[in-house]
């Protein structure tokens, strides 16, 4: 794995960037020497461009970013025959075929993400409902289904978020507070008992039933999402995709800075990171719901590794040939 060395020579240390890999049965090393001084960012990235392009001479991909904690090569070798797999399904696809591939695709994340949150809707009336909202709006009728149910409203939103969300896919739009502020505002839309606190930063105290994890304070909230985002961004090119999108879910929903819809939030803005990579959309199975929620406990820890080992089995499973 590609990894930032500190090595004593002669009483003073030396910082490399290093990959060891077999070569014609061997194993060898190859490195970037940046001197006495921790490298920056800016130099991390460059060095690992010219450390791959010195492995690649010898048939060697080096798959894992230099600040990866937990994703393996062989691992990242696995994610990158998964991300094939789906690329060249959708391009066996006709326009049509692929079409309606995406869209049962996402009508599975809006039944199991809210399914997650205690949704009871299935996937067929998912189906129903986000296709009864979709003729009504064809025909401009304002008054679409009962909004005293709040579990059809949940999947209308989430609904309308992924296409927000898909067209900020298409202009490639990087992750920023107006795009999640935005999403947050359409998710909670017509949910009365949360309505008022859509599209802005809890100014109230949550806690979660059973955890005993305390989250920030709603003062606290604002400068900590400021952070997030600009750790995403230093880090977008410096640490593997999948590994990039489990940390910035678990520091979201550690952080909790919304009064409600935060897990759903969170798995939203996952798959945006990972698209943007050029990795599969993944939904996170209702049947997984434990697991999931124990590595999000660990998360709260700061401890990412359960996390990232679980999404990294999911998107291999899920895009299998």
């Amino acid at each position: 794995m590609c990894r930032v060395i500190k090595r004593k020579v002669k009483g003073k240390y030396y910082f490399y960037l290093e990959e060891s890999f077999k070569f014609k049965g061997k194993w060898i090393k190859e490195s970037i020497y940046f001197g006495p001084k921790k490298p920056s960012n800016e130099e991390l990235l460059k060095a690992f461009s010219e450390l791959n392009k010195k492995c690649m001479k010898k048939g060697h991909e080096v798959l894992v970013q230099p600040l990866t904690e937990f994703i393996t090569q062989g691992q990242a070798l696995k994610l990158k025959i998964a991300k094939e797999n789906k690329k060249n399904l959708l391009k066996s696809m006709t326009a049509k075929q692929k079409e309606e591939f995406i869209r049962r695709e996402r009508i599975t994340f809006i039944t199991e993400s809210n399914a997650i949150e205690g949704s009871t809707l299935t996937y067929f009336t998912t189906e129903k409902i986000v296709a009864q909202e979709e003729h009504f709006k064809q025909i401009k009728r304002t008054k679409i289904i009962t909004r005293t149910n709040k579990e059809e409203q949940e999947a209308i939103n989430l609904n309308e978020c992924i296409k927000i969300y898909e067209n900020y896919l298409k202009k490639k739009a990087p992750l920023t507070n107006e795009m999640i502020l935005q999403l947050h505002y359409v998710l909670l839309k017509n949910i009365s008992e949360y309505e008022k606190y859509r599209g802005i930063y809890r100014p109230v105290q949550v806690y979660i039933t059973g955890s005993m994890h305390e989250f920030p304070t709603p003062q606290e909230v604002p400068g900590l999402m400021k952070k997030l985002i600009e750790w995403y961004n230093e880090n977008a090119e410096l640490i593997h995709p999948v590994e990039l999108a489990s940390k910035f879910h678990t520091k979201f929903t550690t952080i909790h800075p919304f009064a409600d819809g935060n897990g759903r939030m969170a798995r939203l803005l996952m798959n945006y990171i990972l698209q943007t990579k050029d990795y599969p959309f993944t939904n996170i199975p209702l049947k997984k719901r434990n697991s999931y929620m124990k590595t999000q406990a660990e998360g709260n820890t700061e401890n990412h590794k359960p996390f990232t080992n679980f999404l990294t089995k999911e998107i291999i499973q899920q895009h299998k040939k």
